[in-house]
């Protein structure tokens, strides 16, 4: 973002101070929770996500995730679980930012070490950005551009069927080119487990659980808007004083974009440099935000190796991955190839989460690189020590 439209100064203090005054209590379930018990607690607490704890790990389930169960009266959470990094309490702003920026999380996880301690949440860190954001930078430099929309005439379960597919919580609903309102996932997902009554129209058991019904009959009329010329600022202030996830960019009533929590979050982000050397993935997820998560953990991996192996002149990376029968989780195999001037060092590892298969071949990867190298390592002092 350009110097001149934003206090770097100020944004910079917020990035680097410590988390503790940032932690609040866990809103956390036991893992044999069903998940119609976790969307009571999401509608009680009106949280997002909600976390299962495990030791120093931890686990969470969002809102949208809940679209995807079948059943969600009988359906346990561990089946929709996928584990995420957790930070530990010594940490930033800007690393904690940049988490929640990389794998879309509207709250994180803190540990001490031995177990998690508590969670940071994205809105209590908008509300220190909060008048921050000097000059004239406009809305539409951070919003996402023609965002995916669904006609205000299609069924609920086809704007499911996108939110899940496309891995996004905010579907702008049009009625021909003009804005008619919004649909979230927990708009859908609250028409999941109970009757419901919309205006004079009863949506019964049978039908609901189907969302065999136009979006227009649920969707937001009035959601948050702003017009293209509005600046980052003034939106981030409409979102907050609102409550709202999300403020739609428009002109002349036709929608023009899209900025939600994340996008402010991004401002707060620590920058992650690149890797000096090549770095190349094959196989990334459909998902792109999940696809962007892993290109940044593997450029991760690849830095803390460039300091075991100085010389790295390349690192390759290929993901495949199978979907497991009657669910919609999928299993990955992961394999990494690191190449010297002089040798190869390859590994690959499967599991259920991505980010933790990456973890322990980056582990492994570690131990055998120090090991191939000692001999080398020890082969040149000797040389230089020879008269």
């Amino acid at each position: 973002m350009p110097a001149a439209t934003m206090s770097t100064r100020r944004i910079d203090e917020i990035k680097a101070e410590p988390l503790e005054r940032f932690i609040s209590p866990l809103v956390e379930l036991p893992p044999d929770t069903t998940l119609a018990k976790m969307l009571g607690l999401m509608k009680d607490r009106g949280v997002y996500e909600v976390f299962i704890p495990e030791g120093s790990r931890c686990g969470m389930i969002c809102a949208r995730e809940l679209l995807r169960a079948t059943n969600i009266d009988t359906t346990k959470t561990a089946s929709l679980t996928a584990n995420i990094p957790v930070l530990r309490s010594e940490a930033i702003v800007g690393e904690v930012a940049r988490l929640m920026a990389d794998y879309r999380l509207r709250a994180a996880p803190i540990t001490d070490g031995r177990r998690i301690i508590g969670q940071v949440n994205a809105t209590d860190l908008l509300k220190e950005l909060r008048g921050r954001i000097e000059g004239d930078l406009r809305v539409t430099s951070l919003a996402t551009k023609t965002p995916i929309t669904v006609p205000k005439t299609s069924s609920m379960a086809k704007a499911r069927d996108i939110l899940v597919r496309k891995r996004i919580d905010h579907l702008p609903v049009t009625d021909e080119s003009h804005l008619a309102g919004l649909i979230t996932s927990p708009q859908i997902i609250s028409y999941l487990t109970e009757p419901q009554r919309i205006g004079s129209k009863s949506i019964h058991p049978q039908t609901k659980s189907s969302l065999d019904f136009p979006v227009e009959d649920a969707m937001d009329l009035n959601p948050l808007t702003c017009s293209t010329d509005t600046t980052t600022e003034h939106a981030l202030e409409l979102m907050l004083s609102h409550a709202g996830s999300c403020v739609l960019v428009t002109q002349w009533e036709e929608l023009q974009g899209i900025v939600t929590q994340r996008d402010f979050m991004t401002i707060l982000a620590e920058i992650e440099p690149e890797p000096e050397i090549p770095v190349f993935i094959v196989g990334l997820p459909d998902d792109p935000f999940e696809s962007e998560a892993t290109k940044a953990k593997f450029k991760r991996i690849v830095r803390q190796l460039h300091k075991v192996l100085p010389d790295i002149v390349e690192a390759r990376s290929v993901i495949k991955s199978k979907p497991k029968a009657g669910s919609e989780r999928r299993r990955y195999e992961a394999s990494v190839q690191i190449r010297t001037p002089t040798e190869s060092f390859s590994y690959s590892e499967e599991g259920w989460d991505l980010p933790e298969v990456y973890d322990l071949i980056t582990d492994r990867l570690k131990r055998l690189m120090t090991k191939k190298q000692k001999p080398r390592r020890q082969r040149e002092r000797e040389s230089t020590e020879q008269p």
